[in-house]
């Protein structure tokens, strides 16, 4: 219809919330309290002490106000890491939105690169061995970077295009999973090192 819809449009006093919901966490696989939690209305938390104390984040460079942050993650490699995806396809917004903070989410840069619209990015995961290798889940599929996000790659072989929702890496193996939207299995591509 052309519009981005108020909440009031929608039963405002039984199902809509004037509150965010947490849609996304991520605890440091390297520091102990250490959590980031993403919500729908675009806001970032950040606890260093296990929940006592919160940091709220409120804007990002570059990136419109309420834009859902689909997802985050705390480098396995550096305890002030974390990568932040945000998707603002709702509001018409195709653009793809990658970033990372290397101080604990106090300043974030774009890493989106040379990922081009319509490129809605909804799930970021980093290799298990290398720091600048990291996979994001896209609705056309998933690329990866082999510089930390300054070129990203599609990754094509018998993976069809379709919107995938998360990943992880199964270290053992060598594997990375994706969850697929559309289908129902889950891929399992071999990442050689």
């Amino acid at each position: 219809m052309d519009k981005v819809w108020s909440v009031d449009a929608v039963a405002k006093n039984a199902s809509t919330s004037f509150y965010g919901n947490i849609v996304s966490l991520s605890e440091s696989p390297i520091v102990e309290g250490l959590i980031y939690a993403g919500t729908d209305d675009g806001l970032i938390q950040v606890t260093e002490d296990g929940g006592q104390n919160w940091k709220k984040i409120e804007s990002f460079p570059d990136i419109p106000e309420m834009t859902y942050v689909s997802c985050l993650y705390a480098s396995r490699f550096d305890a002030n890491t974390v990568y932040a995806t945000f998707d603002n396809h709702k509001r018409a917004d195709f653009k793809p939105y990658v970033f990372v903070s290397k101080n604990r989410g106090s300043s974030w840069e774009s890493i989106s690169g040379d990922l081009k619209e319509p490129s809605v990015v909804y799930a970021i995961t980093q290799d298990h061995t290398k720091p600048d290798l990291l996979f994001v889940g896209t609705e056309y599929g998933v690329y990866f970077t082999l510089d930390g996000g300054k070129k990203w790659i599609q990754l094509k072989g018998n993976l069809p295009t379709i919107a995938v929702r998360d990943l992880d890496i199964q270290e053992r193996e060598n594997d990375l999973a994706l969850a697929t939207f559309g289908r129902d299995f889950i891929y399992l591509i071999i990442i050689r090192h």
